[in-house]
């Protein structure tokens, strides 16, 4: 009987305990193994059931999180996939371990064909020697590229090369150091880079430097000759003799080609290791490197015959074109690159008092002259008579909303009366002012009138505003800092009915300097503009810093949208970054509707050109009535 009892539970034991358990354990382990199995006992004891259930509670858990990570990492996948820029993973030692669409797209391979390679096939590094490729993972110095942006070269499947900023962070996962690489293709942005820099450095026009890249290649020669007793240089300063004749009979546009084919021949003429700029006008200088005294006068007349002997051809006339050369020796001696230029200077006006179309070299005997000839030369006092006896003459230029097409302001532009009552334009006397150190002086001339007559106007209804220039010098002269605030506590004129502009060639000589003066003009409550606004390559940079409540876009980029999509897309740029900004934008040289038009389509804001109002001269006569301006002068 005990035997019978004994036998009993022990199959009571088998079918109630240890079987539903064994089966339980089995189906751990399908699960675990990631297997189905649904053979789970159905127990009358209350434990085996609560195991079961416990089980089912969580293999659903389990299913939930599982599906929950898919979810994630389908997720994860799929913005990977739709990012613009390449991202890849790789392992401490450089092997790649993933990467998304965007980097298959840069670089031609897919995942599953990359996939343990070292992330260095791809790449090359341009801080080091141009050429020379990272071979292996080893070389991969990954410390040296964590945190900070690096450009390097991009290794196309089919050799092709391309450049690519890069940035590297690192992570660690299950004690696993991992890296991921951010990849973006930055050829567009380095091709608009490199042209901002080709406009930087060279003249619209003629496509040769300009002033300012040729004055800081002027004082590296400068500083090299100081430092070699051996090292020789020269400055030759040409003028063309016949440009203004030219330029009054057969018009600008002649003027421009002439220009073109003057640098041209320059060009040809000079060797690859001299700077061949256009300073301005009809004013050109080549820096010839490594020439000694004794070469520089038959080299001088080289260039000086080639221009003699061409002959301008334009609609059937024909004019000859000589020039006058001054030429500057750059020694050990030479103090500075100022002294240069106004040695060279000096001497071209030494040569066309001989008669024109010859050279001169500057020597030592020229230095007692120098003042007696910028006497002669007369723009001083000329000048300075015409601040004196009032013989400048304001000129207003509509400025016009591209929406409404009305007149929203005028820019004020200045003219001097000659003796014999013609005018004189800007750029006949501007420059020798600024020489002379009188630019401030005619700034504060213009400010004084010109919010004079803009507040005679206001107070007769007229509901107008002005835009003035201001020069680089008038960025440091206390006289106009002075002048804005008293003129316009005596005129009771509002603030805000003036805009002052600034080149933004002068802004960028002294960003500090310039952002304070500006500041200074806003906090009086005046508007501020950018005028010459694509000039630097830097210009984007800048802007974010300059506290200026417009720009005015250069006007050689929009008299060429119509025909030349890359001045288009230029403007469109330099339009959409000053919005983004804040800044109402100013188009220049809008000479014809078509032009005009266009800008309409580009969202500019105000357009100014002949074609919309050409200058007007203002009756300033009526301020001698209105108020005494001698006496608040």
């Amino acid at each position: 009987m005990v035997a019978a009892l004994t036998a009993l539970g022990i199959l009571s034991f088998e079918l109630q305990i240890r079987r539903p358990m064994t089966r339980v354990s089995l189906a751990l382990k399908a699960e675990a193994a990631g297997e189905t199995n649904s053979d789970l006992p159905d127990s009358t004891i209350k434990e085996a059931r609560d195991l079961v259930s416990a089980f089912h509670d969580m293999r659903a858990q389990v299913h939930a999180r599982q599906e929950e990570v898919q979810s994630r990492e389908q997720r994860l996948r799929a913005i990977m996939d739709n990012t613009a820029e390449g991202i890849v993973t790789f392992d401490e030692s450089g092997h790649v371990e993933s990467w998304n669409l965007a980097a298959q797209q840069l670089f031609g391979w897919h995942e599953s064909e990359i996939a343990g390679a070292a992330f260095t096939q791809l790449i090359s590094a341009v801080t080091i020697e141009e050429g020379e490729r990272l071979a292996n993972a080893g070389e991969f110095d990954i410390a040296g590229y964590v945190g900070r942006e690096t450009e390097v070269m991009g290794c196309h499947r089919n050799s092709s090369r391309f450049p690519l900023a890069m940035k590297v962070s690192r992570m660690v996962l299950a004690g696993k150091t991992k890296y991921t690489a951010l990849l973006a293709n930055i050829t567009e942005r380095k091709a608009m880079m490199e042209n901002l820099r080709k406009m930087a450095e060279h003249d619209g026009l003629t496509g040769l430097f300009n002033r300012t890249y040729f004055h800081t290649e002027l004082e590296r020669a400068v500083e090299r000759a100081k430092r070699s007793v051996k090292t020789q240089c020269a400055l030759m300063y040409i003028d063309l003799d016949n440009f203004k004749y030219l330029n009054d009979t057969l018009g600008h546009a002649a003027g421009d080609r002439l220009l073109v084919e003057v640098a041209r021949m320059l060009n040809g003429r000079s060797r690859r290791s001299d700077i061949v700029a256009r300073l301005g006008g009809d004013e050109f200088t080549v820096l010839l490197n490594d020439i000694g005294i004794e070469m520089i006068q038959a080299t001088a007349e080289s260039f000086r015959h080639q221009l003699a002997d061409y002959v301008f051809h334009y609609e059937g006339k024909t004019v000859d074109i000589g020039c006058s050369i001054g030429v500057s020796m750059i020694d050990a001696n030479t103090t500075s690159a100022g002294q240069v230029m106004s040695e060279a200077d000096v001497a071209c006006h030494f040569a066309k008092r001989g008669g024109r179309n010859r050279v001169h070299i500057f020597t030592a005997d020229n230095a007692a002259d120098v003042r007696t000839m910028s006497i002669d030369m007369g723009w001083s006092h000329r000048i300075k008579q015409a601040l004196e006896h009032d013989k400048f003459v304001l000129a207003a230029q509509p400025v016009v909303d591209t929406g409404s097409r009305k007149i929203v302001g005028y820019e004020i532009l200045i003219r001097m009366r000659d003796d014999d009552g013609s005018l004189i334009m800007p750029s006949g006397f501007l420059s020798a002012a600024e020489r002379f150190g009188l630019a401030t002086e005619i700034d504060a001339w213009v400010i004084e009138h010109a919010v004079r007559h803009l507040a005679y106007r206001r107070q007769r209804g007229e509901d107008v505003s002005y835009a003035i220039n201001l020069s680089g010098q008038s960025l440091t002269a206390p006289k106009v800092a002075e002048i804005i605030p008293r003129v316009l506590t005596e005129t009771g004129l509002a603030p805000s009915a003036l805009t002052f502009e600034v080149t933004e060639t002068a802004a960028i000589a002294d960003m500090s300097l310039a952002a304070a003066f500006l500041s200074k003009l806003r906090t009086l409550g005046c508007r501020t503009a950018l005028d010459d606004f694509g000039i630097g390559m830097s210009s984007f940079a800048y802007l974010r810093d300059l506290p200026v409540d417009a720009v005015k876009i250069d006007g050689r980029f929009v008299k060429k949208i119509v025909g030349s999509p890359i001045d288009a897309a230029m403007v469109r740029a330099m339009n959409d970054i000053a919005h983004a900004l804040c800044k109402k934008t100013v188009a220049e040289f809008v000479e014809n509707e078509e032009i005009f038009q266009q800008l309409i389509e580009l969202g500019v804001d105000y357009g100014q050109g002949y074609h919309l109002g050409k200058p007007a001269l203002i009756d300033l006569s009526v301020l001698t009535t209105a108020t005494n301006l001698t006496a608040t002068r």
